[in-house]
This record gives C-alpha cells, sequence and structure tokens, in this order.
C-alpha cells in the first residue's frame, strides 16, 4: 500500500506533452463495458485529430494489452497504427482484427557474439524505417507494449518528439523497457516494485490492459457453446500459443488420478504437441468418467476463462491479467527460461495474496497430479 501510494503521488503532476494519460491511483479506470473517450476535440486542443501507434509485440504477451487499448480507441473513431517485427506474431493478429500494421525490422539481444551484432544491425535498421512510418502516420502519441520491437519505435518518437507512454506488463523492467522508460513521458505499470527514482517519477500503476470480450462472456453461454454441462467442473490447461512440453507431460502423468471424476480437462497442447498427446492419453481416458479435451490451440480464450474453475498455465503478464480479471484460481507453471526469470517474479506476486499456487517447471510432472 504504502508503495502504491507513493507511485500515485508522484505520478499525480499532469504532462503536458501527453493528450491523454491513464488514470493515477485513486482515480476510477475506464469501465470495461461501453467505455467512450470524451471527444478528441476535447481531450487534445492542440492534437486533432488524434492519432496513436503501438509499438510492441514479437509475442502475443505485448502485444494484446496494446489491442485492449486500441479497441477502446476504435469505438471511439481513433486512428491507429501497429509496428511489429517481421518475425512476430502481429501478422497473424493485428490484420485478422482489421488494424492497420506496419513490420519493421527488430531483433532481441539474446545468443552469441554474432547475434548480437545482428541484433544491433536489424534495429537500426527498424529505426530508420520507424522513422519514415511516424512521419507518414504523424500520431498524437506512441504507445511502447514492451519487447524488442518497441525499442527503435520508440528512439524514433523521441528524435521527433511525439510523446511515449510506456506500458510494463511484468513485475519488473526488462531490457527494452528500461531504455524506453528514460524516453518516456509516462510509463504504466501492472505491479508494484521496487523502481528506480527516474521510473517512479513517471509511474501510474494502471494494471494490465485486457480485452473486452474476455471480461463480458459469460460463463453459462460458454459451456453452451462448448457443450459442457452446466454444474460440471471444468481445468484449462495451457501452455501459450505454442504449448509447453512439460506441462503436457505433466497432463498424461496425471490423468490417471482424475479419470473416475465428474470433470471436464481442456488441454491446449500446443500445434507441435497435439497427436503425440492425443495418442499416449487415448487408452488413459477411454471408457472413464473425465472429459478430457485436448486442443492444438484456441483462437476463444474468452470462452474457456468463462467455463473454467481452475486455470493450469505459464505465467506471463497477460496471462497474469486475463486470469486475475476474471477472478479465476490457477495453478501457475513458470515458464524457467523466460528473460531475467521474470515470469516466476510475476507468479510469486498472485502467490503471495493467495490467488495462485506456483510449482517449478522441473518439478510439475511429479507434483501436478496431487494438485488437481
Amino acid at each position: 500500500a504504502g508503495t502504491s501510494q507513493s507511485l500515485a503521488a508522484e505520478a499525480a503532476a499532469p504532462n503536458p506533452r501527453l493528450p491523454f494519460v491513464a488514470p493515477a491511483l485513486g482515480q476510477p479506470p475506464l469501465a470495461a463495458v461501453g467505455t467512450l473517450l470524451p471527444p478528441p476535440a476535447q481531450v487534445l486542443a492542440k492534437h486533432e485529430p488524434l492519432k496513436v501507434a503501438f509499438a510492441g509485440g514479437g509475442t502475443g504477451g505485448h502485444l494484446y494489452p496494446a489491442l485492449a487499448v486500441a479497441e477502446v480507441l476504435r469505438q471511439n473513431g481513433i486512428q491507429t497504427l501497429f509496428f511489429d517485427s517481421y518475425q512476430g506474431v502481429g501478422s497473424e493478429i493485428v490484420g485478422r482484427l482489421g488494424y492497420n500494421l506496419q513490420k519493421i525490422h527488430a531483433q532481441g539481444l539474446g545468443g552469441n557474439l554474432l547475434d548480437k551484432l545482428l541484433a544491433v544491425g536489424k534495429t537500426a535498421l527498424g529505426f530508420v524505417e520507424s522513422l519514415y512510418h511516424l512521419l507518414i502516420f504523424k500520431p498524437s502519441i506512441v504507445v511502447a507494449s514492451g519487447g524488442y520491437v518497441s525499442a527503435p519505435v520508440a528512439l524514433a518518437a523521441a528524435c521527433l518528439d511525439i510523446p511515449i507512454l510506456l506500458m510494463e506488463q511484468n513485475a519488473f523492467l526488462g531490457k527494452s523497457a528500461k531504455f524506453i522508460a528514460y524516453l518516456a513521458d509516462k510509463v504504466c505499470l501492472s505491479w508494484p516494485g521496487d523502481y528506480s527514482p527516474a521510473v517512479r517519477a513517471k509511474a501510474v500503476l494502471t494494471g494490465n490492459p485486457v480485452r473486452m470480450a474476455i471480461l463480458l462472456r459469460r460463463k453459462a453461454e460458454a459451456k453452451q457453446v462448448l457443450h459442457i454441462p452446466a454444474q460440471r467442473r471444468c481445468v484449462v490447461v495451457m501452455g501459450g500459443s505454442q504449448g509447453a512440453s512439460s506441462l503436457n507431460k505433466a497432463i498424461l502423468a496425471a490423468l490417471p488420478s482424475v479419470v473416475e471424476r465428474e470433470l471436464t480437462l481442456i488441454h491446449l497442447t500446443g500445434p507441435k504437441h497435439i497427436e503425440e498427446v492425443k495418442l499416449r492419453s487415448a487408452d488413459l481416458v477411454s471408457g472413464h468418467k473425465l472429459d478430457y479435451r485436448p486442443l492444438a490451440y484456441s483462437d476463444d480464450m474468452a470462452s474457456l476463462y468463462a467455463v473454467a474453475d481452475l486455470v493450469v498455465c505459464r505465467s506471463g503478464a497477460t496471462t497474469l491479467a486475463e486470469i486475475t480479471a476474471r477472478g479465476l484460481p490457477s495453478i501457475l507453471v513458470p515458464y524457467p527460461y523466460a528473460a531475467e526469470n521474470h515470469q516466476e517474479a510475476n507468479a510469486r506476486i498472485l502467490e503471495s495474496k493467495g490467488a495462485a499456487q506456483v510449482i517449478l517447471d522441473n518439478q510439475v510432472e511429479a507434483e501436478l497430479g496431487g494438485l488437481l
């Protein structure tokens, strides 16, 4: 509480460069249903019409919070433009939802020396590309939602004197976010924490934006769509868009302990693992009470969250925002190779509040069955 109050006090002073900022602590957030912003002419004064560029992606965890904000902006007739890398997930998701997407060169700084040199070269090219596209689009603000794609766009925005808003999803700032935070006018945080004085001076504790569909889907409606009896309990297991081999093995090991329960278990295996999981699980569940449903992937996470009574998942920040927004208990298995181990840091926050139980990746196969 002390940290939250301090963040709110330090962020209270308005920034005249920003056409809009998220509410500080103690102020009501934008409503999830029927959200309407004031007309741009009232919000802006010197920034009409309002245009917002979003820089982030590479992974869904950085992209979906930006899409949640863009959804509200689009309802209010505000133009948006998304930046993502050529290898990012943006082309699969952003275009399908009808948003404008611009791809640039960018690469994370991981790997060996050659990989790092290649990343620097790609980022420099991405910076030049970002300058060009920002000059064409002329945004009123750039919203950076994290990941290596954000860095060249934010640097270009700073050079063009375009205000920057950083949205940080994780329990602490990653490498790109630390760099962008010094360029940003405001930093929207998802968790209270021990941030540097420079970040705290710009910080607003907003939480992580969640798409409206996640919030609005009703359990009864979703159970009808998925053909799950109204009184039947449901567990949803997911390892991210590509699945998680350790979670798949843990579920297969746990099946014998739950096959006689009146339970629906929806298991998102990932496309690469679906055939193996189906083959190995067939004899384990055949003829038993358990309704076991292995799926490669689902593009209707809103329905899965709506029917879930328990979620077993990784602890990426966007996933945690979605399950906490739905009020779902969870068993969290942090991805052990996440940058700076941020997934475990995220998970421990929920565990400390009694909202989740954490199992480390190397222990999940042995322990999961006893918790379901």
